[in-house]
């Protein structure tokens, strides 16, 4: 397997006033973690003694820190998802050429694999997940995607880990972007580079939740492109986004990345929307 960490070399490395921007934002996040560290990242109920948690070992509950209630209130991956878009179809349907969410779709992603639908508790996750210092809580719920998917993920060859950018004026309002914390465990549990800087969102765009379908395709095209000329020849990339519903958000990067050189492009979110419920 070609080492992607060479063909990356070229990437932009962050600004200076970035760097110093995330440092503050990393003491802030991490005094946050110190203090909230024993409690339950979703409902901040207190978490088991260390001698408790050591005895569970690594499961994925401890891994999530989250309690015992909320973990098995957010473990909602669907029983049967589309094999192409990851959406809930009913069981015993064959959606290797997509379900009715998807079929008359083009992609230039395979799949998605998500960890639910966007709905209930989940819903409310992850539109919390997006505001200042919850990056606790995406953590959490990335551990849980990994683990609905793990006898998955060894088949898919992966050769890094990768985000949809969002354009640097949107970085300096929003402190916190929940596709970073999910690249950033994703990569670490999988064991791969974590290609954070390798795309680039070339300009501002209104956000694609305002938008119908057919705007919302218009509204992303030449939006995105590889930062720094990278080339990703035969490499096959995982790319990160927090929600889907269109997939459009998703298949312009996937597009961007394969005409870089990408052979294959996976796609992994906590929520899978049906309908106009998000923004990708």
């Amino acid at each position: 397997m070609r080492s992607p960490i060479i063909l990356f070399d070229s990437i932009a490395m962050p600004t200076l006033r970035t760097t110093i921007r995330d440092t503050f934002l990393r003491f802030g996040r991490e005094t946050v973690e110190f203090v909230y560290s024993r409690n339950c990242v979703h409902c901040h109920q207190q978490l088991p003694s260390e001698a408790e948690r050591f005895q569970a070992s690594l499961s994925v509950r401890v891994r999530s820190r989250l309690c015992a209630d909320c973990f098995e209130l957010l473990s909602c991956s669907v029983e049967q998802a589309c094999q192409r878009c990851g959406a809930a179809v009913g069981p015993y349907l064959d959606t290797s050429e997509g379900c009715r969410h998807c079929r008359k779709d083009t992609f230039a992603f395979e799949r998605v694999f998500a960890l639910g639908t966007y709905e209930g508790p989940l819903r409310e996750c992850c539109v919390r997940g997006k505001q200042p210092f919850q990056e606790s809580l995406t953590a959490g719920l990335t551990e849980l995607l990994i683990d609905a998917h793990q006898d998955e993920w060894p088949e898919l060859n992966i050769d890094a880990v990768a985000l949809v950018p969002h354009h640097w004026t949107e970085r300096m309002v929003r402190r916190h972007l929940p596709t970073e914390t999910m690249s950033r465990v994703i990569a670490r549990r999988l064991m791969v580079p974590e290609a954070v800087h390798i795309l680039a969102k070339s300009r501002r765009t209104p956000a694609q939740s305002s938008l119908s379908p057919s705007r919302r395709r218009k509204n992303l095209r030449n939006a995105f492109r590889i930062a720094g000329g990278a080339r990703l020849d035969g490499l096959t990339i995982l790319l990160t986004d927090d929600i889907l519903t269109t997939g459009t958000t998703a298949d312009h990067v996937a597009r961007v990345l394969k005409e870089a050189g990408a052979k294959r492009v996976f796609v992994a979110v906590l929520a899978r929307g049906i309908g106009t419920t998000s923004e990708n």
